[in-house]
Formats: C-alpha cells, structure tokens, sequence
C-alpha cells in the first residue's frame, strides 16, 4: 500500500507524467475533472516508474476544494484492498490534482454498458463480492466508534484490477459519521438512479443510503441494463422498480442478461432477486447491513460453485457458458478503454381570474459600466441575496426605476452557462402579474447578468421566519397560495410553451408591499410538452420539494411542481421548513407529520402559532386537504395546478361567506 504524499515537482507532473495532460490519454471524466494515464517516479519496478491514474479538477467544475479535500482527507486515513488506493496529490497553482493506482480494466460501468465485455455469471458474483466488502469496511472495518458513508455508490465508481477483482473509487462525497449506527442531515447528493428514496425525502444520510445504491448496482450487475434504461424510463420507473415490477409479475427471466441466462442457476437467481431486493427497500430499517449483504453474497457464491460442479460432472454445463469459456477462459480479456417575445395572458377560468390588472414595466437595455453605476461596483450594501446562481443586486437605473440584477458567481461561469441562458430565454417568454419579469440580460465574455423587476419585499420564505419583523396573517396566507397558484397554472397552460418550473419553494417567491406573490427564479425551469412525457438526464430542485415520481423516473411533467405546491401549502399553514433536522425522528418530514396529525383530527396542533387571529379550522382543513392531494407519492393522484387554483378560490369565496375577508 503507498503512503499518501504531497507531489511538490508540479510541472514534472503535467510535461512527464501526463505529457501536458493529452486529451490521448484520458481514460475518464466525471464531475471532477477528466482522469489520465501517467507515470510517476518511484521504486515499484525495475525501471522506477509506477503506473497511475491522475484526476485533475477542471476549472469550470461545479466541484473543487472541498471534494478534493474531503478525499484527500478520507484516502489518506483508509487502508484496505478493497478500495483504490490514493498514492499521492498536488495543490499548486490553482490546480488540484489526485494520484491513485491505476486500474487497468476500468469501470463496471463500461464493461457492463459500453463495451458490453461478456462478463460469465461468476464473475460478477466475484465482482459484488469484492464492492460489497469495501463497502462493509468503510461503514464498519475502519475506525470502532465512527464509520464512512461513501454516499456516491454505482458502477462508475467501481473500478476493477489487473486481476479483475474491483475496488471502491471516487469519495469526494463522502461523510464521517462519529456513531457506527447514527446518521447526518446533508444537503442531498448522488447519483439519481442510485438515491436513496428515504435519504431524498427526509435530508438524513445514513449508511443504508450507500446500501440501497448497491442494490440498485446488483441489479445492473444482473441485468446488463442502466440505472436509468430507456426501456422502463418510458413505463416511469427507474432500473429497481423495474426489476421488482418484473418480480411481482414472475417476470424474473426478463432481467438476466443474456450473456448469463444459462450461466445461473435458478435457486441463485431466486437468492440474489432478494438480496438485491433488500437492499433497494423503500424503508431504511427494512435493508441489510453490509456485512449482511457480503455472508449472503459469499453463501450465494459457494451455491453457485456446487451447482456449477454437479453440471460438469453430469456434462450439462450450458451451451452459452462453455463458449465463453472456450473463448475467454474464466474471464474475458482485458479491452481497451476509449474513453421570445413576451405574450399578454389570455382570460383565465372565470373563477380563476379576479387580481389586478398587470402593470407593464418597460424594458431596460444596459451596458457593463452602466450596471456597475447602478449596483455601486456591485456594493455588498445592495445585496439582496444569494443562491446557487450567484448573488442577488438592488439597482437603481438613472431615471430612479428600481431594478434586481443577478450576478452569476465566477467561479463555477462555465457550468452555470447553460442555466444562465435557460433563465433568460424563459423569462422572455413570459409576462403575468404573479410572474417576476424579466427586463434584460448581459452576457459579455466575462459577466452573465440577469435583469429583473424588483419586488421590495423580500421573499416568502422570510416573512414566515418573520425576519422582518412581522409574521404573516391567515388572510394574507390564502392570498399568497392563490397568487402562486396563479402564476404556475400560466407557466403550464397559458404561455407560450408550457413552462415546468422545477424549484417551487418559499425562497424563491418574492412579495410585494401589498403581499401579492410573484413566482421568481427560473434557474431550473424547463420547456415542457402538454402532447408527450420528456425524459431528462439530471433531476433538479430543492430537496424537500422534489417530486419522489420526478426523483424514480427523471420524468418531467408539470406534477412536479404540483407536488412542491402541496409541500409549500404546508409550509404556509405551519411555518415549518420541509425537512426539520432538530425535530424528533416522526417530525424530521414535515409532510409525513403533518399527514399524521391530519389523520387523527388533530388540525389545531398543524397551524403555525405565529398566526394569532381566530382561526376558522374547516376552512384551515380543506386546505390541508388539498395540500395532500398536490403532494400525492403518484402524480396520477394529483390535480393540476389551474384545478388547484379553482379549488383554493372556491375555498376563498368559503371564507368570504363566513365574514373572514374583507
């Protein structure tokens, strides 16, 4: 095993090692950064050059320091053959560069998917094994009063050996927990596919988060076919719940490979079905532990070896097995890695019609020095806020209108490129009255700006936390439901293109003085179809608010944002964030809790206490009602937004007849 060492002689890495980083010896790419061949001066062999492979952070990554640390720091405490060991790093010059032992065979991923290598049934067995065994070291082997949870596990990060036999890889997620049995609250990362369900909906990251993902890598192991594969995609689910479907139907000879189907034998098949089907439950408390999982895998294997026996000695070893052994021997060989005009909104629904007017706000054309008078150089006095994007700017232009200007953080300008664009196109296409509209954009070599109205009075997510002083009355709250309820049924239905917003949450709804609403932040909207179900490649949004559906399938329909309607009508109603980390296990998800107090009839005990009028409680629970109804675990059970909207002004025009508005 090497020791971890600083590598100081930077430039001898970049001209000797990796020949100025060649893009012909790439071998891969990730989130990270693209990873070489190389070689680097030592003692492993006779002519003092050990093989290597050399992960460098790209400079527009939406990684850096903190992943590259976090994996400095976790590798160079972790000893086992299990894992790939990091030799060495570097951190000069604004470069940031990991040295690990090279794997020649590469990823499951690429044998499994790409080069489609006929991997025999043992194999894999062996290959599960292996993974599993890491996995069981990092959650228990290393350290008795803490364990690691990788939080990243999938075949792309499962790299195999010389000898085939696979390593864990790749722990810029990673996270120490100092109790073997506890868990953290963490903002949500992964890989969807992979996610644990249970760690998306409730924040909380325990180590059978990384136990439901290799489920999901078993299954791949066993069928050949991606997390996310566009033959169940279509029926809206993901890789695991296509599996389990094809259980539940005694559709199990569907998910064999055929390069193993006469390979396994059918108790096996039965055994790894449920190990794999453990794994990947729904429930945390439902799943194995590691060390379960490797005695079932290592019992499966021993099977397997007596089945295989008792065919040879009868001569009925399948016909498919003995070619690939003929051809390949017990495995194969190694193979080569390669590596818009706004539009005026038409007539709303008769009882989904009564706001005022909209008010037309001129657009504003202005140049670079033009917005640094305005923001004073972009003075930290006129912040307004902050976000993934960047940060937020009041300005005043010089004919005294006041405008908000979004600055796009220079650190990560390339890879919020594509959002930036989406934004501004989007926001061009759309101009309603509980819509913030877009006034103008800059996008020079060097700065992407956003121009937008200004809305002076901060967001909702800050008057229910009564930042300014005052919290928000029941009044004032059914209002505010209605006007989003507004402004997303004309994203679905009545702008230009449907528009699926991605990111309904507090934060991102801004009031006025009067407290009307207006929907902000198009960062992850998206161009739907009201004719065809889309796909997309990567799930956005905030956790708490994402659509459990949306999460499986990658599906994107405008339920998504039905469901974070229902989410945030909860939160209106509570005062509760989505997910409370300091609250007792059965209060952590807000939604849950509140469902469960619903059921019991106990409707006083959900209402936020910063309310202090008379409260009518019917018309408090035909709001929550509805708020369950939005945020239903399948989108068939859920109502559109235009008939959520109806719902909620038929339940206004309730509290109007009962002298509650004026």
């Amino acid at each position: 095993m090497h020791p971890v060492v600083a590598i100081s002689d930077e430039e001898k890495l970049h001209s000797l090692a990796t020949q100025n980083f060649d893009d012909n010896l790439v071998i891969g790419k990730g989130g990270f950064g693209k990873v070489y061949k190389g070689h680097i001066y030592g003692t492993k062999d006779t002519n003092g050059r050990i093989v290597v492979a050399i992960k460098r952070l790209d400079s527009f990554s939406t990684q850096g320091a903190s992943e590259f640390m976090t994996e400095i720091k976790m590798l160079s405490k972790l000893r086992n053959r299990h894992l790939v060991p990091l030799i060495g790093y570097c951190s000069n010059n604004n470069e940031m560069i990991l040295v690990y032992e090279y794997m020649p065979n590469g990823t499951i991923e690429h044998h499994l998917h790409e080069a489609h290598t006929p991997l025999s049934w043992m194999d894999r067995l062996k290959i599960s094994i292996s993974a599993a065994k890491g996995l069981k070291y990092l959650h228990t082997g290393w350290h008795p009063q803490q364990g690691i949870i990788h939080r990243d596990v999938k075949s792309s990060n499962i790299l195999l050996d010389v000898n085939w036999a696979a390593k864990v890889s790749d722990f810029g997620m990673s996270k120490i927990i100092r109790e073997p049995s506890s868990g953290v609250v963490t903002n949500l990362k992964g890989t969807f596919g992979y996610l644990d369900p249970e760690y998306c909906s409730t924040g909380k990251l325990t180590k059978e988060s990384d136990v439901y993902s290799f489920g999901v890598v078993l299954f791949e192991l066993l069928s050949g076919r991606r997390a996310v594969d566009e033959l169940f995609v279509e029926e809206g689910i993901n890789l695991a719940s296509w599996v389990k479907k094809c259980i539940k139907e005694r559709r199990t000879d569907e998910v064999i490979s055929s390069q193993i189907t006469t390979q396994i034998s059918s108790k096996c098949l039965k055994e790894f079905l449920q190990i794999a089907d453990r794994c990947s439950k729904d429930s945390r408390k439902d799943r194995p532990t590691m060390a379960d999982v490797v005695v079932a895998l290592q019992h499966l294997m021993a099977l397997q070896e007596q089945h295989d026996n008792s065919a040879r000695a009868t001569g009925s070893m399948g016909f498919t097995h003995k070619m690939q052994h003929l051809l390949f021997g017990s495995r194969p060989n190694p193979v080569a890695l390669t590596p818009a005009s706004p539009l005026c909104v038409p007539p709303s629904p008769h009882k989904f019609s009564k706001t005022p007017k909209l008010e037309r706000t001129r657009l504003v054309h202005l140049t670079m020095k033009e917005v640094e008078r305005a923001t004073q150089n972009f003075s930290a006095s006129l912040k307004l806020g902050e976000g993934g994007f960047g940060t937020v700017y009041k300005a005043q232009l010089p004919d005294g209108q006041l405008v908000a200007i979004k600055r796009a953080k220079k650190k990560h300008f390339d890879a919020l490129r594509s959002e930036f664009r989406s934004e501004a196109e989007l926001l061009a296409k759309i101009d309603h009255r509980n819509l913030v509209r877009l006034l103008g954009y800059v996008d020079s070599g060097n700065e992407h700006l956003i121009i937008t109205e200004y809305i002076p009075n901060g967001t909702l997510r800050e008057h229910l936390d009564g930042v300014h002083g005052n919290f928000l009355d029941f009044c004032q709250r059914l209002e505010i439901c209605i006007d989003i309820a507004h402004g997303l049924t004309h994203l679905h239905l009545y702008a230009e293109k449907q528009i699926i917003h991605r990111d309904v949450k507090p934060s991102n709804i801004l009031l006025t003085e009067r407290f009307r609403a207006k929907v902000a932040n198009f960062r992850y909207a998206r161009l739907g179809d009201a004719e065809t179900t889309q796909v997309v490649t990567r799930v956005q949004g905030t956790l708490g608010y994402l659509d459990p559906e949306y999460i499986r399938t990658y599906q994107l329909t405008p339920k998504i944002d039905v469901y974070s309607f229902g989410v945030l009508i909860i939160e209106i109603l509570t005062g509760r964030r989505p997910i409370q980390s300091k609250r007792s296990h059965k209060e952590v998800v807000t939604l849950r809790w509140a469902f469960r107090k619903y059921k019991k009839g106990e409707i006083m005990a959900l209402a936020d206490p910063q309310m202090k009028e008379a409260l009518d409680w019917e018309i408090i629970g035909k709001m929550l009602e509805l708020a369950f109804q939005c945020a239903a675990p399948t989108r068939a059970d859920r109502p559109d937004m235009k008939a959520a909207g109806e719902r909620l002004w038929a339940i206004r025009m309730d509290y109007l007849r009962n002298g509650r508005i004026e």
